[in-house]
């Protein structure tokens, strides 16, 4: 055996190149045939679906372009205006679960199968005699699903919903509205009654005034604090519920669709109608806390005052809460066993890699212009407009199995000729480190920043609100105008027979009116700091623990969990934020109580404050303004390419083929699991997975993405964001 090998290399060794290239091939067989077979096949026109079969190329016959078997996935009629200028149809070889608009030209998903034939075999052998090889991707359906795994434990049915949206959350909503109506309809028949509920002390300094003109605003701004989470977790599913319906119509950009409430200062009327219904509900239920301000007051009735309802103001209580009452039944029904296409919540950066970890529209992230400050993000990812979030398999179904990821059944370059390897090659070795197109970024790798934290709304906000506390304090502690002496309604303060007082109504609906409109600007300002926090300590040189970065989930956390997780992260700024955005619904609850009209020793009529309450109430103005001022500095380290407050714009900035490739994001099981395999929760808390947001020189420069930060290895070579 060893003197054979010891011949053949001796042999092997007397030939030139030449004669070794020449004994790869078949002697004596013109290979042009098959080159110009190859060019034309390049450049045929690729509009054409014609299905006839072709054989091998020859010496006496070439191939033509009508000899190529086309499969052109199926598109939608109602898409053309937005997909393609000039469809084309091809629904003999779609199969008939797959209705997906095209990416946009691409080449064909079947690559031809050519049978070429030899001078030892003549004949030749159609394409039906071959198994094409595919990578065409199969949604799996539910009705397939159940197919598959009847019992649901190998893949189970993608149903998952927070529990804030899972009937027994929606059903404490309705009794707590239910409570309320009993409540405010038992109070006004009992006082007619009875001409009254109970006397009137006497004094605005007891238990009854917190009772009457505290406590049920306070109740009314629980519900409504309820109902904005429920709303806030509804808006954060919705896009992956839509991206999860088979009809292609229904999926129309919702991976562009917000995962977080812009304000809740306006309805926000997105999704499906009994969302709109719940949402607008919520809207109204703003009002509930003003008006139960000024739903009790006191009547004079046989020679003493006594406290009673307003019965206009109760009725209109009770429409607003019935109102609710049946939006959240509409919403509950709505998300019961609603597939959402999701096997765990998407609360954070890493919940949303694994769905991107096996995937055929990765390519579409990788452009250099999603990363580049003033640019058409929804316009540069047209061919990602109708993509699907579920189950997948491909036309072979033994092949590769069963996977969950977002897809498309369209034909896509992410595997097959990559059409746009050569433009991102060329991006990559045109863009070098510290080059003039990176000058204009900020520290976080862009000039995108919320709306209520950039310069001019953030600084005009902090401006107002110090000359709205000023003027109060100046106007409070005057001796001219000191509160404490009344003042003048200027308003009839008399209560009427239906128990109403314009005086009592005007100040004390306007004031908890005010404060309900600081309270909400303030949750604004309180979720855009949670939603940026994760990327601003990624873009820090040293990087940030897994639990202070990809997994900080602050903008899905509900109130007061976001404000004990930051604690536990050293996120002090938006522990005290996340917390005063909560304890802020005090400055409604308060100034709605705050004056009531009563008798001066003159006999006059005066609009008195309640002092305790007036203090505790400018406290809280004070810290209001020291928390705005708060936000001011240290913002340029939030500043990002564009929006992540959509599953795009988050995918965009996660498309590093090492952060999706990367092995703890393949076939996640839970949250959970995910945590796990991040590091979090270990004995040794050096242990725990480091991630950073920038570049790294000489590898997918072309893009700021995500990615982890090897210890020892890496963290000298990534390109520090200041210095960009």
């Amino acid at each position: 055996m060893f003197a054979a090998d010891n011949a053949a290399r001796m042999g092997n060794s007397l030939k030139d190149e030449l004669a070794i290239a020449a004994g790869k091939v078949t002697p004596g067989v013109d290979d042009t045939p098959y080159i110009q077979y190859a060019l034309e096949a390049l450049t045929r026109d690729r509009r054409s679906n014609s299905t006839q079969h072709v054989t091998a190329p020859t010496s006496g016959r070439q191939p033509y372009l009508s000899d190529v078997p086309r499969r052109i996935p199926d598109e939608e009629l109602a898409f053309l205006a937005v997909t393609q200028p000039q469809p084309v149809y091809d629904n003999t070889r779609q199969p008939s679960n797959v209705r997906e608009p095209r990416a946009g030209p691409s080449l064909p998903t079947t690559a031809p199968v050519v049978a070429f034939a030899t001078p030892a075999s003549p004949s030749t052998s159609s394409l039906d005699e071959v198994p094409p090889a595919s990578n065409q991707w199969i949604a799996v359906d539910r009705a397939a699903l159940q197919t598959i795994d009847p019992r649901g434990r190998t893949y189970p049915p993608l149903t998952y919903k927070p529990r804030i949206l899972r009937p027994f959350s929606m059903i404490i909503l309705m009794i707590s509205c239910l409570l309320m109506i009993a409540a405010l309809i038992f109070s006004d028949r009992f006082s007619s009654q009875r001409n009254g509920l109970t006397p009137y002390p006497g004094t605005i300094y007891s238990g009854q005034y917190f009772v009457f003109r505290i406590l049920p605003q306070l109740l009314a701004a629980v519900i409504l604090i309820y109902a904005q989470s429920i709303v806030s977790a509804s808006v954060r599913i919705l896009p992956f519920t839509t991206t999860a319906k088979e009809d292609p119509r229904e999926r129309y950009l919702a991976l562009f669709q917000s995962l977080y409430p812009t304000s809740f200062l306006r309805p926000q009327l997105i999704g499906p109608w009994q969302l709109m219904v719940f949402d607008l509900a919520t809207w109204a239920a703003i009002f509930t806390v003003p008006l139960q301000s000024v739903a009790f007051t006191c009547v004079f009735v046989g020679e003493k005052w006594i406290w009673t309802p307003s019965q206009g103001v109760v009725w209109a209580l009770v429409g607003l809460y019935a109102f609710l009452l049946v939006a959240t039944n509409l919403l509950m029904a709505f998300w019961f066993k609603q597939w959402t296409g999701l096997r765990w919540d998407m609360r954070s950066i890493a919940d949303l890699i694994p769905l991107v970890n096996r995937t055929n529209t990765l390519i579409s992230y990788k452009q250099r212009a999603l990363s580049e400050p003033h640019h058409d993000f929804k316009g540069r990812l047209t061919d990602r407009w109708f993509d699907r979030l579920g189950y997948w398999q491909t036309e072979d179904a033994l092949s590769g199995g069963i996977w969950h990821s977002i897809g498309t059944s369209a034909a896509s370059p992410a595997y097959g000729p990559h059409i746009h390897d050569e433009q991102v090659k060329r991006e990559s070795f045109d863009v070098s480190l510290g080059s003039h197109e990176l000058n204009g970024f900020g520290m976080g790798g862009g000039s995108h920043l919320p709306w209520c934290l950039r310069d001019v709304p953030l600084i005009v906000f902090a401006v107002i609100s110090w000359l709205i506390l000023l003027a109060l304090l100046v106007v409070s502690f005057l001796p001219q105008t000191r509160l404490e002496g009344g003042f003048s309604p200027r308003l009839t303060a008399k209560p009427d027979e239906a128990a109403f007082s314009p005086a009592n109504f005007v100040y004390g609906f306007i004031p908890s009116l005010v404060g309900m409109i600081l309270w909400l600007l303030f949750q604004s300002l309180d979720l855009s700091l949670r939603i940026v926090q994760p990327w601003g300590d990624m873009v820090k040189l040293e990087g940030a623990v897994a639990r202070r970065s990809i997994l900080a989930d602050y903008a899905a956390c509900l109130p007061l969990q976001a404000t004990w997780k930051a604690l536990s992260n050293g996120h002090w700024r938006v522990a005290v934020t996340s917390l005063m955005g909560v304890l802020f619904v005090f400055i409604p609850v308060l100034a709605g109580g705050l004056f009531m009209a009563l008798t001066a020793d003159d006999e006059s009529v005066r609009m008195y404050p309640s002092m305790p309450v007036f203090g505790v109430l400018l406290a809280f103005l004070i810290l209001y303004v020291v928390c705005i001022l708060l936000l001011v500095p240290r913002r340029r380290q939030f500043m990002l390419p564009h929006s992540v407050t959509s599953p795009a714009g988050i995918l965009a900035l996660c498309s590093a083929d090492e952060l999706v490739q990367d092995a703890a994001f393949r076939a996640v099981r839970s949250h959970r699991d995910l945590e796990v395999r991040l590091g979090v929760g270990r004995d040794d808390p050096r242990e725990e997975s480091m991630w950073f947001f920038g570049l790294l020189p000489g590898r997918d420069e072309q893009g700021l993405s995500v990615r982890r930060l090897r210890r020892f290895t890496e963290k000298g070579t990534r390109l520090p964001r200041d210095a960009v």
